[in-house]
């Protein structure tokens, strides 16, 4: 009996031993490329790890602090277009055969369009920032938080000409990010883009600011910052933050010759959204000032002959009757060389200055005068809005508006007037449609059947006759800048001849 227990045990033993083995042999065999790695010794030594791994800790903290109070803004219009069946049947052989209205139906059929944009929270009690594009002829705006709370957002107001447009929603307690001050950015700077692009929500890219104060782009109010961090469509309205986690500017648009991303981003400084969104709130609209003068730029061979500076001046080409200008003794035929100091070296230049400042004000503006150089106070007065400046355009030009052309060729692509359905359909205020494009036409690399053409530039194309005039006045312009508005979205696309 004790043999047999004695044989037990060391059966058992037995068994143990080789189970051990067999289970590290077969741990070792099958463990064999598989032994990874976890650390790259080689790159924790390099010296500066440590600083790499604090401004890592920067970016993480601006994105989980700013990320809750950017917002996805779903966007719904109406579009409204005519009954393309209508004329054809409205004719008394089908009118015959298939009566009237109910054969062919209304005279408008509407639809209802979508589109995706950006925004952020700007005070606890639901303000927000994002662009006059995203939500312009909107029906409905939800916005998103990235909590995927949803809120029905009202438009409080929005300024076209700077492309910034305030929203509200009824909110308590929303997380906000903090603005920053614009006029403090300089080239180089680290900047973040935060927004939906493609309608990926809380998207967070970043890059450095390219150039400031870029100008002439689409309206003479607009100083926009350059920057190369990633922008798409739907990014629109989001925030450009930057490394101290506050927001510099509004992302706005880009330029492309793909309509994607390709490294050239523009941005709306956050100084002038907050002063724009301070009189839409206090006062239901933007105020700028008004001088009541035509001016236009001057070449470098005629700055020369005049004895100014490069880059200084423009001249007044015509004065408004009994207007502020006109009334402080301004001329036609001035050159403007500055407005209170800051000097003025272009129209656009001359425009955002005298536009930021409120009507009423005194403002210094100093002329050169047959080769003196004069000084005049001029009291500003409230700039008319576009539909009443264009009022009265029209009516000093009499009957030529009616004589507007029909079609243009320019550098071989045939543009047309818009139609107010295909101005509607896409998002735009005015502009020129592209109708046909030749084969080798230089712009065919660029431009598209169906776009709408806005600015080149940064003059404002709102019709054939700016785009005859722009043409006329460039036929040897090499470089070329159009701002193309398509299906909502807008970009600039350039080419160098």
């Amino acid at each position: 009996m004790k043999r047999i227990r004695k044989g037990y045990v060391i059966g058992i033993l037995v068994v143990l031993v080789a189970g051990s083995i067999f289970f590290f042999s077969c741990n070792i065999i099958f463990s064999k490329g598989l032994n990874f790695e976890t650390k790259n010794k080689q790159v924790e030594g390099i010296d500066g790890m440590d600083a790499a791994i604090k401004l890592q800790n920067v970016y993480r903290s601006i994105a989980k602090s700013l990320i809750p109070a950017v917002v996805s803004l779903n966007v719904e219009s109406e579009q409204t277009f005519r009954n393309p069946y209508r004329e054809f049947f409205n004719d008394p052989f089908f009118r015959r055969f298939f009566g009237d209205e109910d054969f062919y139906g209304p005279k408008e059929f509407k639809r209802k369009l979508q589109m995706i944009g950006s925004g952020f929270i700007v005070t606890k009690n639901g303000y927000l920032f994002s662009n006059y594009h995203v939500v312009k002829d909107a029906t409905k705006v939800i916005a998103v938080l990235s909590d995927n709370r949803r809120f029905e957002a009202k438009v409080v107001g929005v300024d076209p000409e700077t492309d910034i447009a305030i929203l509200k929603i009824n909110a308590e307690n929303l997380p906000v990010v903090p603005l920053g001050d614009s006029s403090e950015v300089q080239v180089g700077d680290i900047v973040i883009a935060i927004g939906s692009p493609f309608g990926l929500s809380g998207t967070y890219t970043t890059g450095v600011v390219s150039a400031v104060g870029r100008e002439g782009m689409v309206s003479g109010f607009q100083r926009f910052i350059q920057t190369d961090a990633a922008i798409n469509p739907g990014n629109s309205g989001g925030p450009l933050v930057n490394i101290k986690g506050e927001v510099i500017a509004i992302n706005t648009a880009i330029a492309s010759q793909t309509g994607g991303y390709q490294g050239i981003g523009y941005s709306v400084p956050i100084n002038m959204a907050k002063n724009i969104a301070k009189q839409i709130v206090e006062k239901g609209k933007v105020e700028r000032g008004y001088l009541g003068i035509n001016i236009s730029p001057i070449d470098s061979t005629t700055r020369k002959l005049l004895g100014l500076a490069e880059q200084e001046g423009v001249m007044v080409s015509k004065v408004e009757k009994n207007g502020p200008a006109d009334k402080a003794g301004i001329k036609k035929g001035d050159i403007i060389t500055s407005i209170d100091g800051v000097k003025v070296n272009s129209p656009d230049n001359l425009q955002a200055e005298v536009g930021g400042k409120e009507p009423g004000s005194e403002t210094t503006v100093e002329v050169l005068r047959d080769k003196k150089r004069l000084s005049f106070k001029v009291k500003l007065a409230e700039r008319p809005g576009q539909e009443v400046a264009k009022a009265a355009e029209n009516k000093e030009k009499g009957k030529e508006s009616d004589k507007a052309l029909q079609t243009y060729e320019f550098l071989g692509v045939v543009f047309s007037e818009a139609p107010r359905d295909i101005l509607e359909q896409n998002g735009a205020d005015y502009g020129v449609l592209v109708s046909n494009i030749k084969e080798n036409s230089e712009l065919s690399s660029i431009l598209e059947p169906g776009q709408i053409v806005a600015g080149i530039n940064g003059e404002t194309i709102r019709n054939m006759a700016d785009l005859k005039g722009f043409a006329d006045r460039n036929k040897n312009t090499r470089s070329l800048t159009f701002l193309v508005i398509k299906d909502g979205f807008m970009l600039y696309r350039g080419i160098e001849r």
